[in-house]
């Protein structure tokens, strides 16, 4: 699960950004939460603990302003990314000393956030060597990609079923398979991911994998299935 913040000190902007980025975010798949903060102490507080994967700032928010502020934030959290929110164009330069994800104007298009989302989604899928979910109690699981055999869903309740290990969470495949290169891990059924890299063998409508585990391939996809097990393997 992605962690999005806003920082503005109007309540009434910060709202109006909050509902556009989740409904953005639910229209693309993606399995987020959005929070928002009046003043940069607080955003500082809670990113110091628990980092975000973006946040939206205001640019003239507090005494030293969000361009400042944003680079207390890369300090705690390097890969945190921003997204500079601001009524006046000019400072999208000087913004872009800090290397933000981009910029938006306020009040802006839910239209024009889509790019800087899509941005966000493919950066993380080509470079993030985790999976993150939230668990069941609130917190949030951190999962190495490589010690990763197969996800399943059950309702809501996702299964990262790995080395030594399964690690509940909440969410959908998804929006987990937005982090996850295509080349390695294929949508074997509604209900399972499967890492190829731990695949010993395809059977009739199952993959098993090298725990033992036998994973469900759909039958609509078995022919699919197939082609990409023999692509992978070169047989």
């Amino acid at each position: 699960m992605m962690r999005f913040a806003v920082c503005d000190p109007s309540v009434a902007d910060a709202q109006e950004l909050v509902v556009k980025l989740q409904h953005l975010a639910s229209d693309m798949g993606i399995f987020c939460t959005v929070d928002s903060y009046r003043s940069a102490r607080l955003l500082l507080e809670v990113a110091k603990t628990r980092p975000f994967d973006a946040v939206f700032l205001e640019t003239e928010i507090g005494s030293t302003g969000g361009i400042e502020l944003a680079r207390k934030l890369r300090f705690y959290h390097e890969d945190t990314e921003i997204v500079f929110v601001t009524a006046k164009e000019e400072y999208a330069l000087a913004a872009y000393g800090v290397f933000p994800l981009g910029y938006v104007l306020k009040r802006a298009e839910r239209k024009r956030l889509y790019p800087l989302l899509s941005r966000l989604m493919h950066k993380r899928r080509e470079a993030g060597p985790t999976v993150r979910c939230m668990t069941v109690d609130g917190g949030e699981a951190i999962i190495p990609r490589e010690a990763l055999y197969y996800i399943e869903v059950i309702g809501n309740r996702l299964f990262f079923h790995g080395k030594g290990e399964t690690v509940e969470g909440i969410g959908s495949l998804s929006a987990i398979s937005e982090f996850l290169p295509e080349k390695l891990f294929y949508r074997a059924h509604r209900n399972f991911i499967v890492n190829l890299q731990y695949v010993r063998k395809i059977g009739h409508y199952y993959f098993e994998m090298q725990n033992g585990d036998k994973v469900t391939v759909a039958k609509n996809r078995y022919t699919e299935a197939k082609a990409v097990f023999e692509e992978h393997f070169g047989t």
